[in-house]
Protein backbone atom coordinates (compact mmCIF):
# COMPACT_ATOMS: atom_id res chain seq x y z
CA UNK A 1 0.00 0.00 0.00
CA UNK A 2 1.25 3.41 -0.92
CA UNK A 3 1.87 5.72 2.24
CA UNK A 4 3.00 9.37 2.55
CA UNK A 5 4.62 9.49 6.01
CA UNK A 6 5.10 13.04 7.63
CA UNK A 7 7.33 12.13 10.22
CA UNK A 8 7.30 14.83 12.99
CA UNK A 9 10.58 15.23 15.44
CA UNK A 10 10.13 13.56 18.54
CA UNK A 11 13.00 14.88 20.44
CA UNK A 12 14.87 12.75 22.88
CA UNK A 13 12.25 11.51 24.87
CA UNK A 14 11.14 8.30 25.90
CA UNK A 15 8.28 7.81 23.63
CA UNK A 16 6.81 4.75 25.66
CA UNK A 17 5.45 6.52 28.16
CA UNK A 18 3.64 9.34 26.18
CA UNK A 19 -0.16 8.53 25.41
CA UNK A 20 -0.47 7.89 21.78
CA UNK A 21 -3.69 8.67 20.20
CA UNK A 22 -4.45 7.83 16.75
CA UNK A 23 -7.26 8.71 14.35
CA UNK A 24 -7.93 8.95 11.14
CA UNK A 25 -10.60 9.65 8.08
CA UNK A 26 -11.00 10.59 4.69
CA UNK A 27 -12.09 14.00 3.48
CA UNK A 28 -15.84 13.99 4.83
CA UNK A 29 -14.64 13.73 8.49
CA UNK A 30 -12.07 15.90 8.38
CA UNK A 31 -13.46 18.77 11.08
CA UNK A 32 -14.26 15.42 13.17
CA UNK A 33 -10.52 14.98 13.54
CA UNK A 34 -9.87 18.37 14.25
CA UNK A 35 -12.14 18.51 17.06
CA UNK A 36 -11.15 14.94 18.56
CA UNK A 37 -7.29 16.28 18.65
CA UNK A 38 -8.06 19.99 20.12
CA UNK A 39 -10.75 18.07 23.08
CA UNK A 40 -8.04 15.43 23.72
CA UNK A 41 -4.88 17.79 23.97
CA UNK A 42 -7.20 20.11 26.18
CA UNK A 43 -7.33 17.12 28.66
CA UNK A 44 -4.32 14.85 28.01
CA UNK A 45 -2.03 18.07 27.19
CA UNK A 46 0.94 15.07 27.09
CA UNK A 47 -0.65 12.96 24.11
CA UNK A 48 0.77 12.36 21.06
CA UNK A 49 -1.09 11.91 17.94
CA UNK A 50 -0.91 10.17 15.09
CA UNK A 51 -3.64 11.04 12.23
CA UNK A 52 -4.03 8.81 9.26
CA UNK A 53 -5.60 10.65 5.90
CA UNK A 54 -7.39 8.92 3.01
CA UNK A 55 -7.23 11.99 0.37
CA UNK A 56 -7.35 15.05 2.37
CA UNK A 57 -7.41 18.09 0.26
CA UNK A 58 -4.40 20.81 0.59
CA UNK A 59 -7.10 23.02 2.40
CA UNK A 60 -7.41 20.27 5.06
CA UNK A 61 -4.20 19.30 5.18
CA UNK A 62 -3.26 23.05 5.70
CA UNK A 63 -5.99 23.41 8.91
CA UNK A 64 -4.12 19.89 10.23
CA UNK A 65 -0.44 21.75 10.34
CA UNK A 66 -2.20 24.81 11.54
CA UNK A 67 -3.78 22.94 14.88
CA UNK A 68 -0.20 21.27 15.75
CA UNK A 69 1.83 24.12 15.46
CA UNK A 70 -0.87 26.24 17.76
CA UNK A 71 -1.47 23.38 20.30
CA UNK A 72 2.77 22.32 20.11
CA UNK A 73 1.65 18.66 19.83
CA UNK A 74 3.44 16.06 18.96
CA UNK A 75 1.55 14.85 15.63
CA UNK A 76 2.57 12.64 12.43
CA UNK A 77 0.51 11.87 9.78
CA UNK A 78 0.47 9.15 7.54
CA UNK A 79 -1.41 9.25 3.96
CA UNK A 80 -3.73 5.98 3.24
CA UNK A 81 -4.31 4.41 -0.68
CA UNK A 82 -7.47 5.25 -1.19
CA UNK A 83 -7.41 2.68 -4.31
CA UNK A 84 -6.16 -0.04 -1.46
CA UNK A 85 -8.77 0.87 0.84
CA UNK A 86 -11.88 0.66 -2.06
CA UNK A 87 -11.41 -3.28 -2.67
CA UNK A 88 -12.42 -4.11 0.83
CA UNK A 89 -16.49 -4.16 1.86
CA UNK A 90 -18.55 -1.80 2.86
CA UNK A 91 -21.83 -2.93 4.20
CA UNK A 92 -23.34 0.31 6.23
CA UNK A 93 -23.72 3.43 3.85
CA UNK A 94 -22.29 5.78 5.99
CA UNK A 95 -18.99 4.18 6.54
CA UNK A 96 -16.16 4.38 3.49
CA UNK A 97 -13.17 2.23 3.22
CA UNK A 98 -10.91 4.82 5.54
CA UNK A 99 -13.37 2.80 8.54
CA UNK A 100 -10.49 -0.17 8.14
CA UNK A 101 -7.67 2.35 8.91
CA UNK A 102 -7.63 0.72 12.61
CA UNK A 103 -6.66 -2.61 11.56
CA UNK A 104 -3.86 -1.27 9.47
CA UNK A 105 -1.99 0.49 12.54
CA UNK A 106 -0.02 -2.35 13.71
CA UNK A 107 1.89 -2.45 10.56
CA UNK A 108 1.74 1.27 10.08
CA UNK A 109 3.26 2.24 13.46
CA UNK A 110 6.05 -1.06 13.93
CA UNK A 111 8.09 0.59 16.49
CA UNK A 112 4.92 0.96 19.05
CA UNK A 113 3.71 -1.58 21.50
CA UNK A 114 0.17 0.19 22.21
CA UNK A 115 -2.02 2.91 21.26
CA UNK A 116 -5.24 4.27 22.21
CA UNK A 117 -7.42 4.26 18.48
CA UNK A 118 -10.26 6.86 18.51
CA UNK A 119 -13.10 6.90 15.97
CA UNK A 120 -13.18 10.80 14.16
CA UNK A 121 -16.82 11.06 15.84
CA UNK A 122 -15.68 11.16 19.22
CA UNK A 123 -15.16 14.29 21.80
CA UNK A 124 -12.90 13.76 24.96
CA UNK A 125 -14.17 15.44 28.03
CA UNK A 126 -11.77 13.43 30.36
CA UNK A 127 -8.44 12.54 30.92
CA UNK A 128 -7.86 8.73 29.26
CA UNK A 129 -4.86 7.65 31.58
CA UNK A 130 -6.83 5.09 33.53
CA UNK A 131 -7.25 3.70 30.01
CA UNK A 132 -4.02 4.00 28.43
CA UNK A 133 -2.12 2.55 31.01
CA UNK A 134 -4.76 -0.94 31.56
CA UNK A 135 -2.94 -4.04 32.05
CA UNK A 136 -3.29 -5.64 28.69
CA UNK A 137 -1.06 -8.66 29.42
CA UNK A 138 -2.30 -11.50 27.56
CA UNK A 139 -5.26 -9.08 26.42
CA UNK A 140 -5.55 -8.39 22.38
CA UNK A 141 -7.04 -5.04 23.51
CA UNK A 142 -9.04 -3.02 25.73
CA UNK A 143 -12.15 -1.84 25.08
CA UNK A 144 -15.72 -0.59 26.26
CA UNK A 145 -19.02 -3.03 25.78
CA UNK A 146 -21.50 -1.76 23.71
CA UNK A 147 -23.84 0.13 25.54
CA UNK A 148 -26.80 -0.66 22.57
CA UNK A 149 -25.69 -3.96 21.37
CA UNK A 150 -27.49 -5.42 18.38
CA UNK A 151 -28.72 -8.82 19.12
CA UNK A 152 -28.05 -10.14 15.32
CA UNK A 153 -24.36 -8.78 15.43
CA UNK A 154 -23.27 -10.51 18.23
CA UNK A 155 -25.45 -13.37 17.20
CA UNK A 156 -23.59 -13.19 13.79
CA UNK A 157 -20.25 -14.58 14.85
CA UNK A 158 -21.38 -16.52 17.61
CA UNK A 159 -20.82 -14.32 20.42
CA UNK A 160 -22.36 -13.59 23.59
CA UNK A 161 -24.00 -9.89 23.47
CA UNK A 162 -22.71 -9.14 27.13
CA UNK A 163 -18.91 -9.53 24.99
CA UNK A 164 -19.75 -7.37 22.35
CA UNK A 165 -17.74 -4.33 22.51
CA UNK A 166 -17.94 -1.51 20.13
CA UNK A 167 -14.81 -0.13 18.06
CA UNK A 168 -14.86 3.00 18.33
CA UNK A 169 -12.78 3.34 21.66
CA UNK A 170 -10.07 1.06 21.70
CA UNK A 171 -6.32 0.71 23.18
CA UNK A 172 -4.77 -1.83 21.34
CA UNK A 173 -2.07 -4.52 21.93
CA UNK A 174 -0.01 -3.81 19.07
CA UNK A 175 3.01 -6.50 19.65
CA UNK A 176 0.30 -9.22 20.04
CA UNK A 177 -1.50 -8.00 17.04
CA UNK A 178 1.95 -8.41 14.61
CA UNK A 179 2.82 -11.19 17.03
CA UNK A 180 -0.01 -13.32 15.58
CA UNK A 181 -1.44 -11.86 12.69
CA UNK A 182 -4.48 -10.50 13.92
CA UNK A 183 -5.32 -7.86 11.33
CA UNK A 184 -4.31 -10.28 8.47
CA UNK A 185 -6.99 -12.50 10.15
CA UNK A 186 -9.17 -10.20 10.22
CA UNK A 187 -8.89 -8.81 6.26
CA UNK A 188 -8.96 -12.59 5.33
CA UNK A 189 -12.61 -13.11 7.31
CA UNK A 190 -13.88 -10.08 5.69
CA UNK A 191 -12.97 -10.87 2.37
CA UNK A 192 -14.16 -14.73 2.28
CA UNK A 193 -17.18 -14.83 0.27
CA UNK A 194 -19.20 -16.35 2.79
CA UNK A 195 -18.45 -13.36 5.54
CA UNK A 196 -21.64 -13.00 7.46
CA UNK A 197 -20.32 -9.93 9.79
CA UNK A 198 -22.52 -7.52 9.90
CA UNK A 199 -20.33 -4.74 11.51
CA UNK A 200 -17.08 -5.49 9.29
CA UNK A 201 -13.79 -4.13 10.84
CA UNK A 202 -15.82 -4.51 13.90
CA UNK A 203 -17.40 -7.94 14.02
CA UNK A 204 -13.81 -8.85 13.33
CA UNK A 205 -11.71 -7.15 16.21
CA UNK A 206 -14.58 -9.17 17.99
CA UNK A 207 -14.32 -12.43 16.46
CA UNK A 208 -10.15 -12.15 17.04
CA UNK A 209 -10.34 -10.75 20.45
CA UNK A 210 -12.98 -13.32 21.65
CA UNK A 211 -12.16 -13.92 25.55
CA UNK A 212 -8.92 -11.25 25.29
CA UNK A 213 -10.67 -8.80 25.98
CA UNK A 214 -10.26 -6.08 28.86
CA UNK A 215 -13.65 -3.89 29.50
CA UNK A 216 -13.09 -0.64 30.24
CA UNK A 217 -15.31 1.98 32.13
CA UNK A 218 -18.44 2.82 29.93
CA UNK A 219 -17.52 6.27 30.48
CA UNK A 220 -14.81 5.88 27.87
CA UNK A 221 -17.01 5.40 24.97
CA UNK A 222 -20.80 6.96 26.06
CA UNK A 223 -23.01 6.99 22.97
CA UNK A 224 -24.68 10.15 22.37
CA UNK A 225 -28.20 9.02 23.06
CA UNK A 226 -31.07 11.03 24.84
CA UNK A 227 -33.36 8.33 25.38
CA UNK A 228 -31.57 5.24 26.71
CA UNK A 229 -30.33 5.33 30.11
CA UNK A 230 -26.19 3.94 29.72
CA UNK A 231 -24.64 3.21 33.51
CA UNK A 232 -22.03 6.78 33.20
CA UNK A 233 -24.73 8.87 33.32
CA UNK A 234 -25.44 8.09 37.07
CA UNK A 235 -21.69 8.92 37.78
CA UNK A 236 -21.49 11.87 35.12
CA UNK A 237 -17.69 12.34 35.79
CA UNK A 238 -16.95 9.32 35.01
CA UNK A 239 -17.88 10.82 31.16
CA UNK A 240 -14.35 10.60 29.28
CA UNK A 241 -15.50 10.30 25.80
CA UNK A 242 -18.38 10.62 23.86
CA UNK A 243 -19.24 9.14 20.81
CA UNK A 244 -21.78 10.48 18.09
CA UNK A 245 -21.98 7.41 16.45
CA UNK A 246 -25.41 7.91 14.70
CA UNK A 247 -26.67 10.23 12.28
CA UNK A 248 -26.86 12.87 12.31
CA UNK A 249 -23.64 14.13 13.77
CA UNK A 250 -23.05 17.48 15.52
CA UNK A 251 -21.82 18.89 11.87
CA UNK A 252 -24.84 18.45 10.44
CA UNK A 253 -27.63 18.10 12.39
CA UNK A 254 -28.91 18.40 16.30
CA UNK A 255 -27.69 15.53 18.26
CA UNK A 256 -27.40 14.57 22.24
CA UNK A 257 -23.93 16.86 23.67
CA UNK A 258 -23.75 17.94 20.12
CA UNK A 259 -23.82 21.55 21.71
CA UNK A 260 -20.40 20.65 23.64
CA UNK A 261 -18.91 19.30 20.10
CA UNK A 262 -20.20 22.69 19.02
CA UNK A 263 -18.38 24.67 21.87
CA UNK A 264 -14.62 22.95 21.27
CA UNK A 265 -15.24 23.95 17.45
CA UNK A 266 -15.92 27.49 18.28
CA UNK A 267 -12.90 27.65 20.75
CA UNK A 268 -10.30 26.59 16.89
CA UNK A 269 -9.27 29.57 15.19
CA UNK A 270 -8.37 26.76 12.35
CA UNK A 271 -11.99 26.38 12.12
CA UNK A 272 -13.76 29.74 11.64
CA UNK A 273 -15.05 28.97 8.40
CA UNK A 274 -16.51 25.69 9.54
CA UNK A 275 -20.46 25.65 9.02
CA UNK A 276 -22.98 22.76 10.01
CA UNK A 277 -23.95 21.28 6.93
CA UNK A 278 -28.09 21.33 6.57
CA UNK A 279 -29.41 17.84 7.71
CA UNK A 280 -30.41 15.83 5.03
CA UNK A 281 -34.32 15.17 4.91
CA UNK A 282 -33.06 11.24 5.02
CA UNK A 283 -31.21 11.75 8.45
CA UNK A 284 -33.99 13.99 9.98
CA UNK A 285 -36.64 11.37 9.35
CA UNK A 286 -34.41 8.69 10.81
CA UNK A 287 -33.92 10.89 13.65
CA UNK A 288 -37.65 11.77 14.54
CA UNK A 289 -38.30 8.18 13.92
CA UNK A 290 -35.82 7.18 16.32
CA UNK A 291 -37.33 9.79 18.72
CA UNK A 292 -40.89 7.93 18.02
CA UNK A 293 -39.63 5.06 19.15
CA UNK A 294 -38.46 6.10 22.28
CA UNK A 295 -42.00 7.99 23.01
CA UNK A 296 -43.71 4.91 22.66
CA UNK A 297 -41.81 2.68 23.95
CA UNK A 298 -41.55 4.36 27.27
CA UNK A 299 -45.25 4.85 27.26
CA UNK A 300 -45.90 0.71 26.32
CA UNK A 301 -43.60 0.40 29.11
CA UNK A 302 -40.65 -1.54 27.31
CA UNK A 303 -37.67 -2.13 29.12
CA UNK A 304 -35.52 -0.63 26.48
CA UNK A 305 -36.85 2.80 26.82
CA UNK A 306 -37.72 2.95 30.36
CA UNK A 307 -35.50 6.09 31.44
CA UNK A 308 -36.09 7.79 28.58
CA UNK A 309 -37.84 11.04 30.26
CA UNK A 310 -35.28 10.52 32.84
CA UNK A 311 -32.37 10.46 30.45
CA UNK A 312 -33.63 13.38 28.31
CA UNK A 313 -33.89 15.50 30.94
CA UNK A 314 -30.37 14.82 33.04
CA UNK A 315 -28.50 15.23 29.31
CA UNK A 316 -30.05 18.52 28.52
CA UNK A 317 -30.86 20.27 31.30
CA UNK A 318 -28.39 19.51 33.35
CA UNK A 319 -25.00 17.73 31.91
CA UNK A 320 -24.58 20.11 29.21
CA UNK A 321 -25.60 22.86 30.38
CA UNK A 322 -23.25 22.61 33.26
CA UNK A 323 -20.37 21.40 31.53
CA UNK A 324 -20.75 24.42 28.40
CA UNK A 325 -20.61 26.38 31.72
CA UNK A 326 -17.52 24.87 34.37
CA UNK A 327 -16.06 22.80 31.44
CA UNK A 328 -16.58 19.75 33.77
CA UNK A 329 -19.15 17.28 34.23
CA UNK A 330 -21.22 17.85 37.84
CA UNK A 331 -21.08 14.69 40.75
CA UNK A 332 -24.53 12.86 40.41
Amino acid sequence: MGIVREPMCYLSVKLGVWMHIVTGSDENYVTGVLVLIASAHRHNPDARFTVLTTDWSQASLAKLQALQARLGILLQRLELSKEHLAQLPIGREHLTGAAYARLLIPDLLPQEDRVIYMDCDMLVTGSLQRAWSVDLTDKVLAAVRCPAPTPAHAAAINLPITQYFNSGFLVMNLALFRAESLSKSCFDALMAPDCNYLSEDESALNVVARGRVEYLDAGFNLYALDMVWQSPLSDPPSIKVIHFFTRPKPWNGPCPFGALWQAECRKMPELTDFRRRPETIRAKLTRLNRIRKAVMGSWGGKEKYKGFGETHALVHKRLVPIYLATGAFPSA
